[in-house]
Formats: structure tokens, C-alpha cells, sequence
């Protein structure tokens, strides 16, 4: 199951990719806007209740939706409309790396040996991207702001994860995901307002629509209920060890359905992420 879930959220990087067709925040704001009731909806029939938290918390709460959900999912979509989905899924795989160190940075947690080497190796794989580098002189510039802003949206999704640890009050994971896409249609809706105006209602393609509602229906919902009810049954090493599956799907996808040449720099720069994050998910013996 967190196989298939970390499939879906491979399939992401070509949603996203197909959705920078529109603009960014009306792409966003369409995704929030058909996930959120379906969440809502699945919480009111569990019948759970998102606990009383303190104003601290519901800013963490807010901080996440606007990094983590629409701070990710924007600078993906811009990223993806100069690089290639292949190079974003290598980069994608940095994923554990970039929260690690993050955690390092701002928490001033202890860095094992093994985590060392499992950023120096996320970094490394990155780093193959710029050989045998294959764009042509014209494009190499946008490439790499591309993949600089896919970097960026990682960050933001590793910022996600590090705010988690600052919630104390125990919150389901159902819960989290409804008020997290409930708050990013909200932050979304007026960007998106302008977007549309300044684009005198832009002329939205089926493709670039049909990718944002399969990104809410797809991974945002069937993605989180296939991860969590799979981790429920794992271990925190078993289930950081799918997130693997990331990289990989982005690239087998990005060939099948974006029809994207695969260099071998990519397998090269996916296989080291690859092993970096199966490194770092060594349980600890702490």
C-alpha cells in the first residue's frame, strides 16, 4: 500500500508538469478546490472531531498549508514549466535529506554518520544532473531555474515535515490532511481571483484541468489513504524507505506518459538518491 501511495505521489511531478498549461495559483486553487470537500466529507463520516488547539498551533497549522501544500505545489508547477519532470523527480528523491538537515540547521538536532552520508549522497545525486548535460546552450538557463525552483518547493515541503514536531496536541492524520487542503483553497483563492482577471478568464485546456483534478483525486486523497493505512502496519524505518518510490515513479513516468527521453544521468542521480534515503532510514539505536 505505501508503494502504491508513494507511486501516486511520483505522478505528481507529471500532473504538475501537465498543469503549468494554466496559471499557477488557478491551477492550485482547482486541485484545493475539488480535494477539500471530498476530505471533508470522508472526516464527517468517520465521525472524528479535530481537537481544541492553541492559537500557537492553528499558526502552524496555517504556516504549513501555505509552505508545505500551496508554497510546494506552486513552485513545483513554475519549475516543472522550465525543467524537465525527469530532472525534478531525481531532485524529488532529496526529499529526507533536505528535512534532515533542515532538522540540523533549525532544531540543532544530532546528525548521525549515517545521515551525513545520506545528504551528502542526496547531494550528490543532484549533482549528476549537471553532467552529460544533454539541453541545448538556449535552454541550459531555464533548466536550472526550473530545477532551482523544484529545490525550493522540496525545501518547503521538508519545512512541512519539520513544523509537524511543534504540534503537541495529537491531531489524526485525516484531520490534518482536511484542514490542510480546506486552508490552502483558502490562500489560494485570492491569488488565483487576480490571476484570472489579469487573464481576462484564460482559456484552460482539458489536459491541464484533467491533471489538477486527478492531483486531488489521485494522490492528495486515495494517495493519503493508501500511505497511512499501510504505515499504520510499519515501522517509521519500513515506511521511509517507500518514500523511494518517489523518484523512481517520476521517472518512469515522466518517459511513459510525458514521453521525456531518460538520460542516464537520471538513473545515475535516482539510484544514489535512492540509496541515500535507505541509508537514512537505518533505524537508530537511540
Amino acid at each position: 500500500m505505501m508503494a502504491a501511495a508513494m507511486a501516486t505521489v511520483g505522478s505528481t511531478i507529471v500532473a504538475s508538469k501537465l498543469m503549468g498549461e494554466m496559471p499557477v495559483f488557478i491551477a492550485a486553487f482547482l486541485r484545493f478546490a475539488v480535494a477539500s470537500p471530498l476530505l471533508v466529507g470522508i472526516v464527517w463520516l468517520s465521525g472524528k472531531r479535530l481537537p481544541r488547539l492553541t492559537w500557537r498551533e492553528w499558526a502552524t497549522l496555517c504556516i504549513q498549508a501555505g509552505l508545505g501544500s500551496v508554497g510546494y505545489a506552486v513552485l513545483l508547477i513554475m519549475g516543472l514549466a522550465r525543467t524537465r519532470a525527469s530532472d525534478a523527480s531525481v531532485i524529488a528523491g532529496t526529499l529526507p535529506a533536505v528535512a534532515a538537515l533542515l532538522s540540523f540547521v533549525v532544531l540543532r538536532e544530532r546528525l548521525g554518520g549515517w545521515t551525513i552520508l545520506a545528504i551528502m549522497l542526496a547531494t550528490l545525486g543532484v549533482a549528476v544532473l549537471s553532467l552529460d548535460n544533454p539541453a541545448a546552450p538556449g535552454d541550459s538557463g531555464q533548466r536550472w531555474t526550473g530545477n532551482a525552483l523544484v529545490l525550493c518547493a522540496i525545501i518547503c515541503e521538508a519545512v512541512f515535515l519539520l513544523l509537524n514536531k511543534s504540534i503537541k496536541t495529537p491531531v489524526d492524520p485525516l484531520l490534518v490532511a482536511a484542514t490542510m487542503s480546506v486552508l490552502s483553497l483558502v490562500f489560494c483563492a485570492v491569488p488565483a481571483l487576480f490571476q484570472w482577471i489579469h487573464a481576462a478568464g484564460p482559456t484552460l485546456s482539458i489536459r491541464a484541468v484533467g491533471a489538477a483534478v486527478y492531483y486531488a483525486l489521485v494522490p492528495t486523497v486515495l494517495g493519503f489513504h493508501l500511505w497511512y493505512r499501510g504505515a499504520s502496519k510499519a515501522s517509521g524505518a519500513e515506511a521511509s524507505l517507500f518514500t523511494a518510490v518517489y523518484p523512481v515513479a517520476g521517472l518512469l513516468l515522466s518517459a511513459c506518459v510525458l514521453g521525456e527521453t531518460i538520460e542516464t544521468q537520471h538513473w545515475i542521480g535516482a539510484a544514489i538518491a535512492v540509496f541515500g534515503i535507505a541509508i537514512g532510514a537505518r533505524p537508530s539505536r537511540r
